[in-house]
């Protein structure tokens, strides 16, 4: 059997094809999609729950918690996890 490539791209060009919600499961909504220096996925999530830390930003192999929208933007901000472009508010 001969295997011929119908496709070839860098893996840093999948992320442009991705969006928050796909990113969401039973317990969590995808809310904003970043990227980070390597262009690896970063993605803040909102529990579905009323649990007292509802925000999480996953990346990579972590999950970090916090109780607010602007304390999970903030430490994005803080590392340089970019915003990706359609999500930018104009």
């Amino acid at each position: 059997m001969r295997l011929i490539p119908i496709g070839i791209s860098r893996e840093s060009d999948g992320i442009s094809y991705m969006s928050p919600e796909d990113f969401s499961n039973a317990r969590y909504d995808g809310v904003q999609l970043r990227s980070d220096g390597k262009k690896n996925p970063v993605v803040i999530m909102h529990s579905k729950q009323t649990d007292p830390l509802r925000w999480k930003v996953v990346y990579g192999f972590s999950q970090v918690f916090f109780r607010s929208l602007a304390e999970a933007v903030e430490f994005c901000n803080s590392r340089g996890f970019q915003l990706m472009k359609d999500q930018v508010e104009k």
